[in-house]
């Protein structure tokens, strides 16, 4: 009698229980029914969006909302809702559209602290359509996990002298390694990323006001993170100089939910340099957006731990070349809605 296929492939050993299954049909499980969704549940939705388009809300394709009415958020309701694309991504806000005064006018104290024209001419700027932004600057333990996932040049991350954790400013980045953060948010959301163009950044900075801070025309440290030693000539009065960066969070959020536009870090720009609005193009100024084309350099914005207080003002400009790497130089990033 020949030997049975079992025996040929365990030879003289009795089979086990193991050996059995292991040579077991596999049965997949039944797939778990797809649950449709009724009547009166598409009547709600369809209520609630459309209740929601009357309050010019805007639907946000988003993994993690923060905000009571799920994807829906309220273009300037920043202070209340936000939300972020990925685990350990930074935190955005909607910005509204709308014209705003780019540029100090020619009364403002100490304008052009930096550079003799940088904000002039006072111009009507328009941003068409609502975008998001950076709740705060992107923070050191954001950063980090960009730097864990790419190999990014860990120098970034490198002590400068005073204390900071994950909930501080990245600082020291350049240009450029602000530039490949945002490109790899980008790939890893599939969320179109970017810098803010400068007009885009004093629009949001301002939040509606047209005051050199958007609480007002003085400062005190009590309101921002600056050199206080010195107090600015439209009001204020002197404080302390904290010597380094502060949480992100610290300090009241502007109108529309952002923090700490005045002070903390600088904050780069996709704009590259040009002196001043004298020559600004039609198109730019209808639509907001960067100034791909000047001079060397990139454009900053905001001042930061290590400035007198002239060039915290929302319409203070500098530049820097897109290498250099700074104690005081952070970014925040942007993304265009869909």
């Amino acid at each position: 009698m020949g030997r049975s296929i079992l025996s040929i492939i365990f030879g003289s050993r009795s089979p086990t229980a193991d050996d059995l299954l292991a040579f077991a049909p596999v049965v997949e499980a039944p797939a778990a029914p797809v649950r449709v969704e009724t009547g009166e549940e598409r009547a709600e939705r369809d209520r609630l969006e459309a209740l929601y388009k009357d309050e010019g809300r805007i639907e946000v394709d988003t993994p993690h909302p923060t905000n009571e009415h799920g994807q829906w958020f309220l273009p300037g309701a920043g202070k209340t809702e936000w939300f972020r694309d990925i685990e350990q991504g930074p935190e955005l806000v909607l910005v509204p559209s709308g014209r705003f005064l780019q540029g100090a006018p020619n009364d403002e104290p100490q304008r052009e602290a930096w550079e003799v024209g940088a904000e002039s001419p006072q111009h009507e700027t328009t941003i068409p359509k609502p975008f998001a932004i950076g709740r705060a600057a992107v923070t050191r333990g954001e950063f980090k996990a960009f730097v864990a996932a790419t190999g990014h040049d860990a120098g970034t991350l490198r002590s400068h002298g005073f204390a900071q954790d994950d909930s501080h400013p990245i600082v020291g980045v350049s240009w450029k390694d602000a530039t490949a953060y945002v490109e790899w948010l980008a790939k890893i959301a599939r969320k179109p990323y970017r810098l803010p163009s400068e007009a885009e950044w004093e629009y949001a900075a301002r939040a509606g006001t047209t005051t050199p801070f958007w609480w007002g025309a003085s400062i005190t440290p009590n309101q921002a993170n600056y050199d206080g030693t010195h107090v600015y000539e439209g009001g204020g009065e002197a404080g302390a100089h904290r010597k380094g960066t502060v949480p992100v969070l610290e300090f009241e959020a502007n109108p529309w939910g952002l923090y700490q536009v005045h002070g903390n870090v600088w904050e780069w720009c996709a704009d590259k340099w040009h002196r001043g609005y004298w020559e600004k193009k039609d198109h730019l100024k209808a639509s907001g957006g960067p100034q791909v084309n000047g001079n060397s350099g990139h454009v900053l914005r905001g001042g930061s731990w290590n400035d007198g207080p002239q060039f915290l003002r929302a319409a203070s400009r500098s530049r820097l070349y897109a290498d250099i790497r700074l104690g005081n130089f952070g970014f925040r990033v942007a993304r265009t809605l869909a």
